[in-house]
């Protein structure tokens, strides 16, 4: 399956956007996606006509043009570029940040847990399998502290309870009894 992927731009009242073309031999659909540092991909069948893609992308501008803006005006954390340096040094943050609060909230909990991963998650801030491996993305060393800690409780807590009852967030309150705030200053970042 061959994947071919091109650079294009195309003028819509006026404005220049660039965007990346994938065509993909099995898609049956057209599909537009913009990722967190605002950038447009637009992926089609392999023989899909460009007189059509121009129509299809005149036809969603207003979308384009509203989320490239509301991207633009409050840029994720995801959204941003880091060195391999950077990322290296930021997992080793993370790595002591984790394992120090870990430590500290755990004599409440008292749960079990068996490795702790810092990773390159693009669009997570941490996860909870099944076995009880806890990940977590290495930019949590970038949120201020009290998130950094809702997170790290959440994941601790999927130790115990592996989903969002309320049982799982009564675990959550035991620690963060202010989780919901810090919940919302979260999606916010």
């Amino acid at each position: 399956m061959t994947i071919k992927t091109e650079q294009r731009k195309i003028k819509i009242q006026g404005l220049d956007y660039p965007y990346t073309l994938r065509r993909r031999p099995y898609t049956r659909t057209l599909r537009l996606s913009l990722a967190q540092d605002g950038s447009l991909t637009v992926t089609v069948p392999s023989l899909y006509p460009i007189f059509l893609l121009k129509k299809f992308l005149i036809s969603r501008f207003d979308w384009i043009a509203k989320n490239v803006e509301k991207i633009k005006s409050n840029p994720s954390i995801f959204g941003l570029r880091h060195t391999e340096l950077q990322v290296r040094q930021y997992k080793k943050q993370t790595r002591i940040l984790v394992k120090s609060r870990l430590e500290y909230f755990n004599q409440f909990y008292g749960f079990s847990y068996r490795r702790v991963a810092i990773r390159n998650q693009k669009s997570r801030w941490g996860s909870c399998s099944t076995d009880k491996n806890l990940n977590f993305n290495y930019r949590l060393c970038l949120l201020p502290p009290e998130i950094a800690d809702y997170i790290i409780v959440h994941e601790l807590c999927h130790t115990r309870e592996m989903n969002h009852s309320p049982a799982f967030w009564q675990l959550v309150a035991k620690t963060i009894p202010d989780y919901k705030i810090r919940k919302a200053n979260l999606r916010k970042i």
